[in-house]
């Protein structure tokens, strides 16, 4: 009698939990995953001691048009990089979308490796730069970044020869703070 019981509980749970499964995906209507913070382009911050801030993140290529998701990290990994002077880091990044357009010679010919024969997709946001020092007596831990907000930025994301995708997003800065503490998150 117990063991009847417990196959039969079995049995109900195992009904759950399919039900369950289908409802959470998209093509049945539900709302399927949870939105990727971009951990899978690029993998958690690694730290460089030398500026007490993470790395610039550096992306997975991506061979499709980028997600709303994707946005983000495909940004930073496009426009972070390190120099003899310094560190760039992109935070606090918020981006949209348009529908894409063709190819403008005078509005696209400046993106770096550019498909001409690719869509192109126009970028509205806002952003916090960070240009960082390495630490130094000058530049103690904690206070080496100069930081501008761009409050009201755009961009675009472009296929690249190569078949990846890159996206950019600048703007005006209408004022910038220094002796900040450079970030360690994406």
């Amino acid at each position: 009698m117990f063991s009847s019981l417990r196959i039969g509980k079995l049995g109900l749970c195992t009904a759950g939990l399919s039900v369950l499964a289908f409802c959470g995906s998209p093509s049945f209507g539900g709302q399927g995953p949870a939105p990727s913070d971009g951990s899978d382009l690029s993998g958690p911050p690694e730290i460089n001691i030398a500026y007490h801030a993470r790395e610039p993140r550096r992306c997975k290529a991506v061979a499709t048009p980028p997600t709303h998701s994707q946005l983000v990290p495909l940004i930073q990994c496009t426009m972070e990089y390190e120099a003899a002077s310094g560190i760039y880091l992109v935070q606090d990044v918020m981006a949209e979308i348009s529908t894409p357009r063709s190819f403008e010679a005078n509005l696209d010919s400046n993106l770096k490796e550019i498909d001409i024969a690719s869509p192109i997709y126009p970028l509205t946001g806002s952003l916090k730069v960070y240009w960082c020092s390495p630490v130094s007596p000058a530049y103690p831990a904690g206070q080496g970044c100069r930081v501008s907000p761009m409050p009201e930025a755009a961009g675009k994301c472009w296929k690249t020869t190569f078949g990846d995708w890159k996206c950019n997003l600048t703007g005006p800065t209408p004022y910038s703070r220094e002796k900040l503490p450079a970030p360690t998150t994406y």
